[in-house]
């Protein structure tokens, strides 16, 4: 009793001491474990969207700096990581399903009231498909029109020549040696999309969109690919193809496929990617056990849907884009695709009914290559 009166109990003393054991265990387990749920400073996924977020929303220099061609020699040949300004730009621009719209241009065809102009109105006077345009996008193979296109669009990306100070700004005749580079000089770059993990719609920039043309694209197919001359069957390899509007689906086998594509350039010298396609499309459909193919399915749209001046669609209710195929000269295919343009406004304004009787069709007079 005499030890009660004067100091603590042992229950006491048994108690404090099992609470300031428990308490010491506690802070030496969590002074050591890692957090139980993801913090912004504990996430490298977090500090790489933000880091993205500041690029997307900063404003864009007048010039055309050092690192831009410095970041624009590292991207064409896949070098860096995939948190490039390329990769950044491809990630903002993709649809849900992962789809990016490409096409290119140069300072000429860039210029206020050329080709990027028209190839862009296109898209507002057609059949709910404006919003297409936030997915594309424009590969600039020259300051000049990396200049213009940030001017007017936002997604805008420098690709430098393979060939170091080759000027590619000029209307390029065709088949010259400057149009095939510059033809050429997108593909490492498309081929690029698939690496990252998207699927790549490029189109020309003379080719005007007037309704939904991914209607027309099957999954079944690796590629999927328009066409200058098509004879009725989508899977038959004697359609001839135009790449100037294709479509691959992001897989490990159409990378293999568009490398194969760059690398046959050296097999047909002074020719350009599309008259190669042709030549090796067979090769690209080919198994690996049959002559060293790639192995991918190659499927072609019918020219009454996406069509071009080679085999020219008639009926207006079927068309989804025109492209100025079979035309050669810059000031032709514009002057064509604004009228192309123009009769879509006027078959627009009519009717649906009057629409609908297919009665309503292209004007021919003035063409420079229309037929």
């Amino acid at each position: 009793m005499a030890s009660s009166k004067n100091g603590l109990s042992p229950v006491v003393v048994f108690l404090l001491g099992a609470a300031s054991a428990t308490a010491l265990i506690v802070f030496v387990f969590t002074s050591t474990a890692s957090p139980a749920w993801p913090t912004p400073e504990a996430t490298p996924a977090t500090r790489q969207e933000k880091k993205a977020a500041v690029v997307a929303c900063a404003p864009r220099a007048k010039g055309i700096d050092s690192e831009t061609r410095r970041a624009a020699r590292t991207n064409q040949t896949g070098g860096g990581d995939d948190d490039d300004e390329f990769a950044r730009m491809v990630r903002r621009a993709a649809m849900e399903d992962r789809t990016v719209i490409m096409t290119s241009v140069n300072e000429a065809w860039a210029a206020p009231g050329s080709l990027m102009d028209s190839f862009l109105e296109s898209f507002s006077v057609g059949e709910n498909i404006s919003h297409f345009v936030e997915h594309i996008v424009v590969v600039a193979m020259d300051e000049g029109a990396l200049r213009r296109c940030r001017a007017i669009h936002p997604h805008c990306y420098l690709l430098l020549p393979e060939v170091a100070g080759l000027d590619l700004s000029g209307a390029k005749s065709y088949m010259t040696k400057d149009y095939l580079d510059l033809v050429w000089s997108k593909l490492k770059l498309q081929q690029r999309v698939l690496e990252l993990g998207y699927n790549l719609l490029f189109t020309d920039v003379d080719l005007a969109w007037f309704r939904n043309p991914m209607v027309h694209i099957t999954a079944a197919a690796d590629i999927t690919t328009s066409s200058d001359f098509y004879f009725g069957d989508p899977d038959d390899l004697g359609n001839y193809p135009n790449t100037g509007f294709i479509y691959f689906k992001a897989t490990p086998r159409n990378a293999r496929a568009m490398a194969y594509w760059h690398a046959a350039r050296r097999r047909f010298p002074g020719e350009h990617d599309q008259f190669v396609f042709n030549e090796i499309k067979r090769e690209l459909a080919a198994g690996a056990g049959e002559g060293g193919g790639v192995g991918v399915r190659i499927r072609f749209i019918d020219t009454a849907a996406v069509s071009g001046f080679c085999q020219l669609g008639r009926d207006l209710n079927r068309i989804a884009t025109v492209h100025m195929t079979c035309c050669i000269g810059l000031e032709n295919k514009l002057h064509d695709l604004r009228n192309v343009i123009r009769d879509w406004r006027r078959y627009v304004a009519r009717p649906r009914w009057e629409r609908q009787m297919g009665k309503i069709g292209w004007t021919f007079e003035g063409g420079k290559c229309i037929h």
